[in-house]
C-alpha cells in the first residue's frame, strides 16, 4: 500500500495544545522556559532571541531539534539550517539546506509552514500533537513546540522546533527509548 493511500485512510492530525499542556513533556516545558529567559535579554524591538545557548537546552532534546529559516519565495518555505541527529536519521540523510517540501507530503509541508507563519505573527510558542503518514509510509505521532526567533531583532525570520522524544511513536511503538 502506498503512503498516498495510507494518508487517505489516516489523515494528518494537528491538535493544538497550550504551553500549560506540557506537564507531560517536561523537556519541552524546560525549552520554553529557556526561550522565555532568552527573550528577557534579547535586543531589538521584538525582544525575540536570535539564538538559544545549546548548553541551556535539555540534553535529551538535542537529537530532536531543528532550526528553520523562513524564505519568502513565490510561496513561503522553511529551509533547515540545523537538524538533530535523530531527525536526520529518521529521514535517512543530512537535512541541512533542504526545505520542508523535501521531506513532508505537500499538505503536511503546507501545515508546517502555516504553523510557523502563525508563530511569527503571534510571536509566541506553538505547541501541538501531530500524527501523520510520512513519505515512506510510516505512521508517526509526537508532541512538538515551535519557537519564534529573530536574527535581526526586527522580524521573526527563523524558528526553533523540537519534538518530545517521550511522545514520539511510530506505528504503535515508542521509538525514542
Amino acid at each position: 500500500m502506498t503512503s498516498d493511500m495510507l494518508r487517505r485512510w489516516f489523515p494528518t492530525i494537528n491538535q493544538k495544545l497550550t504551553v500549560d499542556d506540557l506537564t507531560s513533556s517536561p523537556n519541552l516545558a524546560a525549552l520554553v522556559e529557556v526561550w522565555r529567559s532568552a527573550c528577557e535579554t534579547a535586543t531589538g524591538p521584538l525582544r525575540i532571541p536570535a539564538k538559544l545557548d545549546p548548553l541551556d537546552l535539555p540534553r535529551a532534546l538535542l537529537p530532536y531539534v531543528m532550526l528553520l529559516d523562513l524564505e519568502q519565495n513565490v510561496r513561503p518555505v522553511l529551509r533547515v539550517r540545523l537538524a538533530g541527529t535523530y531527525v536526520c536519521e529518521k529521514y535517512g540523510r543530512e537535512l541541512r539546506g533542504h526545505t520542508t517540501d523535501d521531506f513532508f507530503a505537500p499538505e503536511d509541508a503546507d501545515h508546517v509552514v502555516a504553523s510557523a507563519l502563525d508563530v511569527a505573527m503571534k510571536r509566541a510558542p506553538d505547541v501541538a500533537r501531530r500524527e501523520y503518514i510520512s513519505l515512506n509510509g510510516g505512521l508517526w505521532s509526537y508532541v512538538r513546540v515551535i519557537l519564534p526567533m529573530s536574527r535581526d531583532g526586527h522580524k521573526v525570520d527563523s524558528f526553533f522546533k523540537a519534538l518530545d522524544p517521550v511522545s514520539l511513536t511510530r506505528q504503535g511503538g515508542n521509538v525514542a527509548a
